[in-house]
């Protein structure tokens, strides 16, 4: 079965209304199969959710809606298979006429689809509205599709409205192999060569074991955990192969002073967050990148960091 959670926030600024499109596409967590823009180009699904307000004159209020539809990781179904179940529930009536940009995320061991929708319709103007009953015919029609498609439909739980904090605790949760995932992942944003990856983990806390004589890499963190790169998630991602790949796209693609910027400004970032969280606690956070990625998204951190500083009350207006 496949549950419907909409993800409650303030969606009230056009840089949050990026920001969220940015990370539902993100390469890490899905693949250009399986995501897709709906009454909208998703390459320029930001300009074009734009037009469509300032056309019907309605810029201000909540300006996107996220909602989630989540899949058991005992169902067994393919990436491509939750893609297709999610194409055919944006062709529900309830959502005739709004845009949208939608991706399955595989970045973790439940599949789920993230769809971002404009609060604005296209057709007619009107702003989007969703009543109880309206939230009970979307779950039915998600249900209606998963039996279609084979899939077990239970009772119980199968939708509801949460606060963006309590998704993203349940969805990540605060553990040291997440922290370990999120500093490989940066690792290999950034990194040039294997020899550049093994110093940006040891920056990052953690020592890097990668011989060519062993098929797995382990990485260790200070408190002396290990962990191979077979556990991280999707595993595909991590193998040697794909790391060297990267690597050498990245030698090619990215500009090094700006690559390098960035990578010093996660560094400042994470030494604010590991003492007192850039956040008001009064205690050493063990999960530095965990929290950046709850409390706001790494690159929206490096922005404030590297321009006026932290400031999570100013989160208004409507600039792009």
């Amino acid at each position: 079965m496949a549950i419907i959670e909409f993800i409650n926030g303030r969606n009230k600024t056009y840089t949050g209304l990026r920001r969220a499109i940015d990370y539902i596409l993100r390469d890490d967590k899905t693949a250009f199969s399986l995501y897709g823009g709906f009454n909208c180009d998703v390459d320029n699904a930001l300009n074009e959710f734009v037009m469509t307000k300032r056309h019907y004159n309605k810029e201000t209020g909540r300006q996107y809606i996220h909602f989630v539809q989540s899949f058991s990781n005992r169902e067994g179904i393919s990436p491509e298979t939750a893609k297709a179940i999610a194409d055919e529930l944006l062709l529900m009536d309830k959502f005739k006429g709004f845009q949208m940009v939608y991706a399955t995320h595989t970045d973790k061991p439940h599949l789920h689809t993230h769809f971002i929708l404009n609060t604005v319709n296209s057709y007619t103007g009107m702003k989007w509205k969703m009543s109880k009953e309206d939230l009970q015919e979307l779950k039915d029609y998600s249900d209606e599709i998963c039996r279609r498609y084979g899939l077990i439909v239970t009772h119980g739980k199968k939708g509801s409205h949460i606060d963006r904090g309590e998704y993203r605790t349940m969805e990540k949760g605060h553990s040291w192999k997440h922290e370990l995932f999120l500093a490989v992942s940066e690792a290999k944003r950034y990194a040039i060569s294997r020899e550049d990856f093994i110093d940006k983990l040891k920056q990052l806390g953690y020592q890097t074991e990668w011989s060519d004589n062993r098929k797995y890499i382990t990485f260790t963190n200070i408190d002396g955990k290990k962990c191979r790169n077979r556990k991280l998630y999707p595993p595909e991602r991590f193998t040697k192969e794909a790391l060297e790949q990267r690597f050498e796209l990245n030698a090619v693609k990215l500009d090094k002073q700006v690559s390098k910027a960035k990578f010093e400004g996660l560094l400042s970032a994470i030494k604010l967050f590991e003492t007192d969280g850039g956040m008001g606690m009064d205690h050493k956070n063990t999960y530095p990148l965990s929290q950046m990625e709850n409390a706001a998204g790494a690159d929206d951190i490096l922005n404030a960091k590297q321009n006026t500083g932290l400031n999570w009350e100013k989160e208004s207006g409507h600039e792009m």
